[in-house]
């Protein structure tokens, strides 16, 4: 695999029309914007290229964009719009293929999602006809292994678990917390059956492109995909056939300490076929 360090990001983004950046670990850490990515969104936008937001939050866009506006102080003018693996999961959710009751595994501050969930959410487990996963009830202490019996309860149900946010882990400040993708992850290791919505998968990608291509049927080539995470994010624009840069300070920041790292960890999690990986330290 070639490996092309890009200096600037901004810089290198001028040759394109549209950015379909990731938000968690590339444009905040969940607790402030990296002044160097805000930097770069005034550059997007002085130099007239779109930036739509994808993200793996199993919230509602209005939430997140909400989040972003008011909590973290993000100008709403530096981003067109956001498609999250919330708002992918409850269109496929809706449509009942999964069934017409759930049960919902994750924190209140979630509810939020389930409110545009228009079947039938219960509390006994033995009348569900499955699982919505959005994350862990406490990330700031739990880790998937606290789930084993909860897990086989469903199995013995025979539930299936959709999860709404692939990510396994992410950073928040400087913690390290696990996400819904870790306890999707472990249901399936101990025999559960798992679909997931969000990066890396389809889903969210056809629901993005069907909006961007519906304004240009042109536009594909000419969109830059970022991302920090090699499962989700690079693996996800790959599939999609889309340019893609790599932000190494994101979720593999302690895993990458030279070249020789990333080429060992991409190799790992990307197909043979992967030929190029262009990356860069930061979104700058």
């Amino acid at each position: 695999m070639e490996i092309k360090k890009i200096i600037s990001a901004a810089e290198f983004s001028l040759s394109y029309r549209v950015i379909l950046c990731d938000l968690w670990g590339v444009i905040h850490n969940g607790i402030e914007v990296f002044t160097e990515a805000k930097s770069y969104l005034e550059k997007m936008k002085e130099n007239n290229i779109d930036v739509y937001l994808i993200s793996n939050a199993p919230r509602p866009e209005a939430v997140v964009r909400n989040g972003l506006i008011n909590k973290l102080n993000l100008n709403p003018k530096l981003f067109k719009k956001i498609y999250t693996s919330g708002d992918t999961g409850t269109k496929y959710i809706n449509s009942k293929l999964h069934g017409q009751s759930y049960f919902h595994l994750g924190p209140e501050k979630d509810y939020d999602l389930l409110e545009n969930i228009n079947i039938q959410k219960t509390n006994d487990i033995k009348s569900s006809e499955f699982v919505v996963c959005t994350g862990l009830y406490n990330d700031n202490d739990e880790r998937p292994e606290d789930y084993k019996n909860i897990f086989e309860i469903f199995l013995k149900q025979n539930l299936e678990m959709v999860c709404v946010n692939p990510d396994e882990i992410v950073y928040r400040g400087q913690a390290r917390l696990f996400c819904a993708g870790a306890l999707g992850k472990y249901y399936e290791k101990i025999g559960g059956k798992v679909t997931y919505y969000g990066k890396p998968y389809s889903e969210i990608y056809d629901f993005a492109m069907a909006d961007l291509l519906s304004k240009d049927t042109d536009i594909k080539k000419e969109i830059l995909a970022i991302g920090d995470s090699f499962k989700t994010d690079c693996l996800g624009a790959y599939k999609s056939d889309l340019d893609f840069l790599f932000i190494k300070n994101g979720i593999h920041k302690t895993e990458i300490v030279n070249d020789d790292d990333l080429v060992r960890i991409s190799e790992a999690n990307l197909p043979e076929t992967y030929k190029t990986l262009m990356y860069t330290e930061i979104l700058n």
